[in-house]
């Protein structure tokens, strides 16, 4: 009840993740605290536990990569960008997932506590002060077939030949 920052640490099952069920006294307690002008976290999926609440409606949030689908079905007045790290909107701020958990923690803390505390932060737990992307470069996609048109052979072919000079006139020429 005194706290002005809430955090809530991902799930890992349960009728709030697999269905989308609210659990009444933590939503009680998250709207109540919004209510005060409490800032509300949430890391990975702890965004369904928010979202259950209702804290997420019309709103811009994200979660973990691999659970957006899910979150999508079960929460469709939510924004969800899952492509994105972290999103910092006002008073309720998502994070994708548990690193992207620390890169939010470290934008609160530049955010009330300036750019060389965060640095500091940052050092002391090993990680980078700030990261460029989004989830997209970690979400598992499979690779194509390899096709007629594909270099694998010349490649397989060019492996055999290390030991001599190898130009792209000859590597074109077996292909």
């Amino acid at each position: 009840e005194e706290a002005d920052t809430i955090i809530v640490a991902g799930i890992h099952g349960g009728p709030t993740l697999l269905a989308g069920e609210p659990v009444p006294a933590v939503n009680a307690a998250l709207i109540a605290a919004q209510a005060r002008g409490v800032r509300i976290m949430s890391i990975c999926t702890g965004a369904f536990v928010l979202a259950a609440a209702g804290l997420l409606d019309e709103r811009r949030a994200t979660t973990h990569w691999w659970h957006a689908e899910r979150f999508r079905r079960l929460f469709p007045r939510v924004k969800l960008d899952p492509d994105v790290l972290f999103i910092d909107d006002g008073d309720v701020l998502t994070s994708a997932g548990v690193g992207a958990g620390i890169d939010l923690c470290l934008h609160v803390i530049r955010g009330d506590l300036g750019s060389e505390v965060a640095n500091r932060a940052a050092r002391r737990s090993v990680v980078p002060p700030w990261r460029d992307g989004g989830q997209a470069q970690y979400i598992e996609r499979p690779l194509p077939k390899a096709a007629d048109a594909s270099t694998a052979a010349t490649r397989a072919w060019a492996l055999d030949r290390l030991d001599g000079p190898l130009t792209l006139r000859v590597m074109a020429s077996n292909a």
